[in-house]
């Protein structure tokens, strides 16, 4: 009998060994799959996982190319006929300033003398050079160099920090 007892002590023993190794198969299947998965997440998605690790900018930090606060944006409209046109052509405008400093209280005084200048800068394009939409950055970079230029030798201060063309028709 003590052999029949050793018997089934070594089969319940090997039992337990094969579920072990059973488990630990199923184990290591399931973490190879997640394993896959993750690969091919990131290689279709690779933003996914980007957008959870974006650094917070500090805030004590500035950047100097921005201006410190935002001031309310500043207008200025003009109709012209572009160069060449034989006044069959008309451009309209609506120019949009980001200023570097507030100047809401004086731009009534200088309204005239920018717009004025912006109808002479678009006056002197021509209707092809209007026509091309890859145009308008070297246009918003000119004009904004050309508006600080006069503002500078007015008042002291540069004005313009961005452009934004709020409307562009040309017709």
């Amino acid at each position: 009998m003590a052999e029949i007892d050793d018997i089934e002590v070594e089969e319940e023993s090997e039992d337990s060994k094969s579920r072990y190794i059973e488990t630990g198969i199923y184990v290591i299947t399931a973490l190879v799959f997640l394993c896959i998965a993750y690969l091919l997440v990131n290689s279709f998605y690779p933003d996914i996982y980007k957008a959870r690790n974006i650094e917070k900018p500090d805030k004590n930090v500035t950047n100097p190319d921005q201006p410190e606060a935002e001031y309310e944006l500043l207008e200025l409209k003009t109709v012209v006929n572009p160069r060449g046109s034989g006044a069959n052509r008309f451009l309209s405008v609506k120019v949009a300033i980001n200023p570097l400093i507030d100047f809401s209280a004086e731009f009534g005084k200088y309204e005239p003398k920018l717009t004025s200048l912006t109808g002479e800068y678009f006056a002197g394009k021509t209707v092809d050079e209007l026509a091309e939409v890859k145009n308008r950055i070297i246009f918003k970079e000119e004009l904004k160099s050309k508006l600080n230029k006069y503002m500078s030798t007015t008042v002291g201060n540069n004005l313009v920090y961005d452009l934004y063309f709020v409307q562009f028709i040309m017709q």
